[in-house]
């Protein structure tokens, strides 16, 4: 985090837990004193010593965990924390990763470029970048220069043209729209079908949910709902694709910049100082 992040970062802790009215941003608690729901815990399984891990996403087909690093690393990994593969693929600030079921490709998210790269699981072949456009209703919301996106999901919906849309975060630590702020944006990427102005994705939708430094999206199919984890807060929390607040826990770990769920109701979290922590869910 760098130190304009860490100053945005105490002037929100001295104005507390506000929560301004725009893009439809409801009101919300401080879950800070509300435990987490965590079950069995396995802790850190990393095996690889893998840096500065700071995106993660399961893969059902496959059974196993793709994670990125801020220096442009990828790595699978067995859900044990055993290799399967790792490369170098870019010098670039990986800060998320997601996949389409549907086809298995990857999808990670470059910070300061604010754009997604595709990534064949199979080889790590990067085959395709989006550029995402940083403006919606004429408010540049990914500031050039600013926080940049810190996080990625994917949101399969087989009857949208592309297949599903992304949902990115952006690293704000304020809730004014039009200086750099705390937003998480539904973004249409010509993946399946080409887009007006060519192979730049476009935010159609922008919200905040009121809290700073969202670092880590995951989107869970049974719920419909979105999980996003704040870092700089240390919390998670569960949101509608609209952007309602379902429910906040104060979270375990530290510097937390990614996280997914396998099938069995492990979750699997991506810190940034290092490390992958294990453990069960008991919602």
């Amino acid at each position: 985090m760098s130190k304009l992040a860490w100053v945005w970062l105490l002037v929100a802790v001295v104005l507390g837990w506000v929560v301004v009215a725009a893009c439809g941003a409801e009101r919300i608690s401080d879950p800070s004193g509300i435990v987490f729901p965590q079950g069995e815990y396995v802790g850190d399984i990393d095996q690889i010593g893998f840096n500065e891990p700071s995106g993660i996403t399961f893969d059902a087909k496959r059974g196993t965990l793709f994670a990125v690093g801020d220096e442009g690393d990828i790595c699978e990994i067995a859900r044990d924390g055993k290799l399967v593969k790792q490369a170098h693929l870019m010098d670039a600030d990986f800060e998320g990763v997601t996949l389409d079921p549907s086809t298995g490709l990857l999808y990670v998210v470059v910070e300061g470029e604010e754009k997604i790269v595709e990534v064949d699981p199979e080889g790590f072949k990067v085959l395709r970048q989006f550029p995402v456009d940083r403006t919606f209703n004429g408010m540049e919301l990914l500031k050039a220069g600013g926080q940049g996106v810190e996080a990625i999901t994917f949101v399969p919906d087989a009857t949208h043209p592309q297949g599903g849309t992304f949902y990115l975060a952006n690293q704000g630590f304020t809730f004014e729209m039009d200086k750099d702020p705390s937003v998480i944006v539904e973004v249409v990427v010509p993946i399946k079908q080409a887009l007006e102005g060519g192979s730049t994705g476009k935010i159609i939708r922008a919200f905040s949910i009121g809290v700073v430094d969202i670092a880590g999206m995951h989107y869970d199919a049974t719920s419909d709902h979105i999980y996003a984890i704040s870092d700089a807060t240390n919390t998670f929390w569960e949101i509608t694709r609209s952007g309602d607040t379902v429910r906040g826990y104060a979270f375990p770990g530290d510097n937390q910049e990614g996280i997914t769920v396998d099938g069995e109701g492990w979750l699997y979290v991506a810190q940034d100082s290092g490390g992958i922590v294990k453990f069960k869910w008991t919602r």
